[in-house]
């Protein structure tokens, strides 16, 4: 008999990927976060309720972060299972320029891990500050990923690089919101990929 799958051991993998986490900070997790459940094109919940204050760990479906700016709507990240999205504290408590809002582009399952609780494991046992140290590198690479992609001048470029660093995801995204991901207009995505789709390359 296999012991029944706790909904926070997607999320404690991959945190001992990263890290080795003693069974004192596995169970915390456990006992501290907890999952929602989001349909389709619905805006994410429970910020009201967290104030904010709250990071996502996707174990189902698609999601993406976008900000509105002068009534235009803007997509600032795409992710899928297996990683953190989430409103990203400034240390200097300085209030951001735009409102980040998440959106499930899929049915999605999200853990949600409330600041609060982040910071209790940061005071109480020390090998979690190397973690976050880790997981701020990997955020900070796909920062850096996504500043280099809207710097490529070419279109066809643009997407040829989202698809080699997101292979899984490229048929996943709406084409809207992957168009306004990449800072070019839906035509143009289009035809890219009906050029690649007729060389075989899509």
């Amino acid at each position: 008999m296999t012991a029944e799958k706790h909904e926070s051991d997607r999320l404690i993998e991959y945190l001992k990927h990263l890290q080795p986490l003693s069974d004192q900070v596995a169970a915390r997790i456990k006992a501290e976060t907890f999952k929602v459940s989001v349909r389709k094109n619905d805006i994410l919940p429970c910020v009201d309720q967290l104030n904010g204050d709250y990071l996502f760990f996707v174990t189902k479906g698609l999601l993406r972060s976008y900000i509105v700016d002068e009534g235009k709507d803007i997509t600032a990240w795409l992710t899928d299972e297996d990683h953190l999205i989430g409103s990203i504290r400034n240390p200097a408590m300085l209030k951001p320029t735009y409102e980040e809002k998440f959106q499930a582009l899929e049915d999605s399952e999200l853990l949600i891990l409330p600041y609060r609780f982040i910071d209790a494991l940061y005071e109480q046992f020390p090998e979690t500050n190397i973690l976050a140290r880790k997981i701020l590198a990997i955020n900070y690479h796909i920062s850096q990923e996504r500043s280099v992609l809207s710097r490529i001048p070419s279109a066809e470029a643009r997407y040829r690089q989202f698809k080699n660093g997101h292979p899984t995801m490229q048929h996943r995204v709406p084409l809207k919101y992957l168009a306004s991901y990449l800072g070019i207009r839906i035509e143009t995505l289009s035809r890219i990929r009906k050029k690649e789709k007729q060389e075989g390359k899509d």
